[in-house]
């Protein structure tokens, strides 16, 4: 899974409009601010992605933390003409997944409790540029607990449309499936949403 992050089949010439390209030269040249300049760019972004995904908030910061760390060491060997922000996007997306499929192994523990603090975390918000359909769909506690019922996959597709805003080419490119295959994902994974959401609601209606 790690080493599918690190590759990606895009025409050479796209990294000619890459406005990170010269960042990531300067990194692969050992000019660690170049690299602090990529971290301040994407942590918002990637954190709000990871949170959305694992739904564990303290597990979020370490999880960042270990992303860019992979993101850095693997710059040197990063592809000239890559763009950049859908490579890091792989990489974040198949650490969340791996993360997750690490903890369905392990003995079950208590989930940590959702909405606990009055106060609200920056990467439990919506990324401000992105959509807003799993926002406006339910509130927060529930849309915590029908993204948690999801698979990874379908729940990274969701995350990255409806709550980070990316066009279905742009989740192509991350998820390294085919622009068909995204549309697909995402309307069975919205199916999968609703079937749940009817579940949690039905089962609310009768207690």
């Amino acid at each position: 899974m790690a080493a599918t992050a690190l590759t990606m089949r895009v025409p050479i010439s796209a990294g000619a409009e890459d406005a990170d390209w010269p960042l990531v030269q300067r990194v692969q040249q050992h000019d660690a601010a170049a690299f602090e300049e990529l971290y301040a760019r994407y942590r918002g972004p990637i954190t709000r992605m990871v949170a959305n995904i694992v739904r564990y908030p303290d597990q979020v910061p370490d999880l960042v933390q270990e992303i860019f760390a992979k993101a850095y060491f693997a710059l040197p060997r990063f592809t000239p003409g890559l763009p950049f922000r859908p490579w890091l996007y792989r990489l974040a997306s198949n650490h969340c997944v791996d993360f997750l499929r690490k903890r369905r192994r392990q003995p079950l523990a208590a989930d940590p409790p959702v909405g606990a603090s009055n106060q609200t975390l920056e990467w439990e918000l919506p990324d401000p540029a992105g959509g807003d359909v799993l926002a406006d769909l339910v509130t927060h506690d529930l849309a915590d607990k029908l993204l948690r019922m999801l698979r990874p996959r379908d729940r990274g597709l969701l995350v990255m449309q409806d709550l980070q805003g990316m066009s279905l080419e742009e989740i192509a490119s991350i998820t390294g499936l085919g622009l068909s295959a995204v549309k697909v994902g995402l309307f069975r994974a919205r199916k999968r949403l609703m079937a749940s959401y009817r579940k949690l609601t039905a089962a609310g209606g009768r207690q």
